[in-house]
Order: structure tokens, then C-alpha cells, then sequence
């Protein structure tokens, strides 16, 4: 077995260079057409082309980045979207369908709890997360991506709006029906909630 060793953090062009080579691994549908490609006033790591023909912009962040660049990451998806007409005239080949949203795939050795609840409310795909470890092995730099998926959902909700668990107004709430004729008693001669008489109240001794 090849003998590992953890590494230090790499420069970027060779953790990019690492980074590119195992995603063709990871997923062989992910063509990569540039590295460094200059998009509103940062470069994007890497830039793809999907299975389906849509742009990904590719981003890696070092540990403690990863909020920063995701915004990075927003604004490169509002950049490239008017702009795939473009590439298709200067790129006919690249198999790029002029329909298709452009996504990211934001990479960071971990993510913060605010970052992945960001991504979370983001349509499906808009932005996917993945981490990253680098290692060497015999002298050669080498990552090793760890997937993270969202999982959060929203609370099931009944046709009243309310959480499906959450009972109407206290627990006491009941079926339409019920509840139009229970309203509709004669109210207790009791003052207590309870519906207990003074009578009930007596102590026997």
C-alpha cells in the first residue's frame, strides 16, 4: 500500500492542479475548460461544463473562507448566466446548451454552520458543497473529497398553514365538527376551566 502523508497547505495553482485531476475521477460528466478564468473581479478556480450543458463555476477556499466564497460564488453564477451566449459564439465545441442555469461547486476543507444553512435554502444543485483534503503521496500532491449533502427539510404543515404536529388552539383542539359543537354548549356554571363544581371540590372527612 502507497504510503500517505498529510500536508501542509500547497500553493494554489497546485492544489488546483490536484483538485482538477481527481474531479475527473469523481465525476467524469464535469469537463474542465479553464483554470484562473477572470469573471467580475476575482478568478473562478476552475470553470466546467456540465453533463447538461450548463457552466459550473468552481471555486476552492482555504479553512475559514468558505462564507466569503460562497458569496463569490452567487455572484459568479449572476455573471456567467447573460453571458453564455457569448461563449457559445467564441466556443461553439464546448457542448454548452444555451438554456441550461449555470451552477457552482464550492470547495473547503470544512464549512461553517452558516454556510451550509445558506446553501440549504438555495434550489437543488444551485450550489454544492464539497470538502477536501490534500495529502501526499510519494512526493505527489493528492486530494481527497468528502460529499456533503443538505438535510435539513421544512416542517410538514397542515392545509391551515400550521406545523402538521401542532395542535389548533391548545390541546383541546378538535375536528371541525366537534369543534363547531362543543363552541356552541351552554356555558359551565363553573368558574374554574376545569368544568369542576364547588361541590366537586369538597373534601370528605
Amino acid at each position: 500500500m502507497a504510503e500517505l502523508e498529510w500536508q501542509g497547505e500547497p500553493d494554489q495553482p497546485s492544489l488546483r492542479r490536484a483538485i482538477r485531476h481527481r474531479l475527473r475521477h469523481f465525476d467524469p460528466t464535469l469537463r474542465v475548460i479553464a483554470e484562473g478564468f477572470l469573471a467580475e473581479t476575482s478568478q473562478i478556480d476552475l470553470l466546467a461544463v456540465g453533463a447538461e450543458g450548463e457552466i459550473v463555476s468552481i471555486r476552492i477556499a482555504a479553512s475559514g473562507d468558505d462564507a466569503a466564497a460562497l458569496t463569490r460564488s452567487l455572484a459568479d453564477l449572476s455573471w456567467l448566466r447573460p453571458r453564455t451566449g457569448d461563449f457559445l459564439k467564441l466556443a461553439p465545441g464546448l457542448g454548452l446548451e444555451p438554456s441550461a442555469e449555470p451552477r457552482a461547486l464550492l470547495l473547503c476543507p470544512d464549512f461553517g454552520n452558516e454556510t451550509r444553512a445558506a446553501v440549504e435554502n438555495l434550489p437543488r444543485r444551485t450550489i454544492e458543497l464539497l470538502g477536501y483534503r490534500y495529502l501526499r503521496q510519494h512526493g505527489q500532491l493528492s486530494v481527497i473529497f468528502e460529499t456533503w449533502k443538505p438535510t435539513g427539510l421544512p416542517p410538514a404543515t397542515s392545509r391551515t398553514g400550521r406545523p402538521a404536529h401542532e395542535p389548533g388552539l391548545g390541546s383541546h383542539a378538535q375536528p371541525n365538527g366537534d369543534e363547531t359543537a362543543r363552541l356552541t354548549d351552554p356555558p359551565s356554571s363553573s368558574s374554574f376551566r376545569t368544568g369542576l363544581t364547588d361541590a366537586d371540590l369538597r373534601l370528605e372527612h
